[in-house]
């Protein structure tokens, strides 16, 4: 018998996770819907279409201190608490699980490592799972007033054993998954979206010139995605120079400087070759080290890139282009 939670009872089982952890879902701000510290159980969203910001900034934080040297002595820094990541989407779950690989290629980021270690991820769905895309634990919609239990490690075992959860047989299943978009149809062919994207280096060169002169280089499109790791590397120093900090903040492929070295010479000097990298490495850098595309359709660089910038249709364009010139393959 499945083990369920009614929906009235998930505040409660909130307030029990932070008498222990330190709990993060996503609310409403300022018509947005963002993660943040759960203060307020009754404000946390359950059905939601997607957070501003991806919860990558729970493990690979916007700014961080990775370590300083005082008196010549190497102080790294401590993680203090558990904590426990809740409401999470299925793409964010499934970005999640790729960027873990990701950051465990050796050399492995032991920084991300560790927060992901002190974490619990538990998901929330308003239709069916199907297989579970990771995470420790997933509530499933099975009808408006009850959640089935989806543990999937011990972790997430350990609160689905919590009083808040009973067994029950409900005579409900979950909604039907929704029908996926364009762009999900279009990333289900990894080796396809690489091979266009590589042959439009030099034969279809006039769609990166006219994304050259629309994009405005500001790295949004970064930032909010759940799978961009670019990170730059800077030492501090204490006025008095007995403190010397080492810090790391997010970086973009697609800003002037990412490229930039000594000498001011820059490797992508202009914005088309600064906006073509950025496709290059999501789409044909991740499928010859991964084997698929780095995305997961969650659609948050289309929704907030300020100069209306839709990746969907630059895919598209670029997919029939290369299936004109290379008809024995077709989407």
């Amino acid at each position: 018998m499945p083990r369920v939670i009614s929906k009235n009872h998930i505040p409660n089982l909130l307030i029990h996770l932070k008498k222990s952890h330190d709990v993060f879902a996503p609310m409403e701000k300022e018509g947005e819907v963002v993660f943040g510290n759960v203060e307020d159980p009754t404000k946390v969203l359950l059905n939601y279409k997607t957070t501003l910001l991806p919860p990558k900034i729970y493990f690979l934080p916007p700014e961080e201190e990775l370590f300083k040297v005082t008196n010549g002595r190497v102080q790294e820094e401590q993680l203090n608490n558990k904590f426990v990541v809740f409401g999470l989407s299925r793409k964010d779950l499934e970005a999640i699980v790729y960027l873990d690989q990701i950051m465990n290629k050796k050399p492995a980021d032991t920084f991300y490592l560790n927060r992901r270690r002190a974490v619990t991820l538990i998901g929330v769905s308003e239709e069916e799972v199907g297989v579970p895309p990771g995470g420790d634990l997933i509530l499933e919609k099975i009808s408006d007033r009850y959640y089935r239990t989806l543990a999937l490690t011990k972790k997430g075992k350990k609160i689905a054993d919590l009083e808040f959860f009973e067994e029950k047989e409900i005579n409900h299943k979950a909604k039907s998954h929704e029908a996926t978009s364009k762009l999900d149809q279009i990333l289900l062919d990894s080796e396809l979206i690489a091979r266009a994207i590589e042959w439009s280096r030099e034969n279809y060169r006039q769609i990166w010139e006219h994304l050259g002169r629309v994009c405005l280089g500001c790295g949004i499109c970064t930032y909010v995605c759940p799978l961009c790791y670019c990170t730059s590397t800077e030492d501090k120093t204490s006025f008095d120079q007995t403190v010397c900090s080492r810090c790391r903040k997010w970086d973009a492929c697609t800003l002037p400087g990412f490229a930039k070295i000594a000498g001011g010479h820059n490797f992508r000097p202009t914005q088309a070759a600064r906006y073509f990298n950025w496709f290059y490495h999501k789409f044909v850098r991740a499928y010859k080290e991964f084997g698929r595309a780095q995305c997961v359709a969650c659609h948050r660089c289309q929704r907030y890139c300020p100069a209306g910038i839709d990746i969907e249709k630059v895919l598209e364009e670029i997919i029939n282009a290369f299936q004109k010139a290379e008809p024995e393959r077709k989407f």
